[in-house]
């Protein structure tokens, strides 16, 4: 269980509950392209509380005519973060595989879905072998949670087909992806539940305002969500 979550008001330390924090390095460090040695030096000097590192490039084409491109930068910049510290264990954020809802969840039919198989067997070919974890995204857009389930159990089986046996480890967000509405409590626990039957560990990011993208949440110690994490941490025997 890992978090990087932050709150206005809340704990600075989650490892009381269990979850480890888990560092995330995006262009604010690497830049917009392939990073540079001295990007390379800034993204590794982000502290981190053990050896996980995830790499949130969100803006590389994972379809299409720049697939092939995006594929090469990948993988220039993942070598050059394990040349300069090998011991860094580097995973790719919503890369393996493509996050999709429609296709995944079988709503564009048969070929929608063969299309999608084939946009990640081709992403995977040139990247699992340079990374050591896979981050599949799997945040909630709807307020479906039955329909929520499927994407995700067949997002992740995706993650699973394509991982070379590589751990799986799922990215949820307490909030709405859209309005930024906190998930109900119950909706919550299932998507924790979720991962936890189909993923290797799970990492729970947030949280923004609707107001400005990085201004944090206040924090509620009796939120729904939270006291559904609670209940989920107790139910692993990570907190009495």
């Amino acid at each position: 269980m890992f978090e990087q979550l932050y709150f206005e008001g809340g704990p600075k330390d989650f490892r009381q509950f269990g979850l480890e924090h888990i560092t995330i390095v995006g262009p604010h460090y690497l830049g917009s392209d392939v990073p540079n040695a001295d990007q390379v030096e800034k993204a590794l000097q982000k502290p981190r509380t053990g050896n996980h590192l995830v790499i949130d490039i969100e803006s590389w084409p994972l379809e299409g005519d720049g697939q092939a491109l995006s594929i090469s930068k990948y993988q220039q910049t993942i070598s050059a973060l394990k040349k300069a510290d090998p011991s860094v264990r580097v995973g790719l954020y919503s890369v393996l595989p493509v996050r999709d809802y429609w296709r995944a969840n079988g709503r564009n039919g048969e070929d929608g879905f063969s299309e999608w198989q084939k946009a990640n067997t081709r992403l995977a070919a040139g990247i699992v072998p340079y990374v050591d974890d896979l981050y599949p995204s799997l945040y909630a857009f709807y307020g479906d949670k039955d329909a929520w389930i499927v994407y995700a159990e067949a997002n992740l089986k995706e993650a699973r087909r394509i991982s070379a046996g590589k751990p799986v480890y799922c990215f949820l967000w307490p909030q709405f992806h859209k309005t930024f509405a906190f998930l109900p409590g119950d909706y919550w626990y299932a998507q924790l539940d979720t991962c936890r039957k189909f993923a290797d560990g799970i990492v729970i990011w947030g949280t923004i305002t609707g107001e400005a993208v990085y201004s944090p949440e206040k924090w509620d110690e009796n939120a729904e969500w939270w006291q559904a994490t609670l209940r989920f941490l107790r139910d692993l025997g990570k907190i009495p």
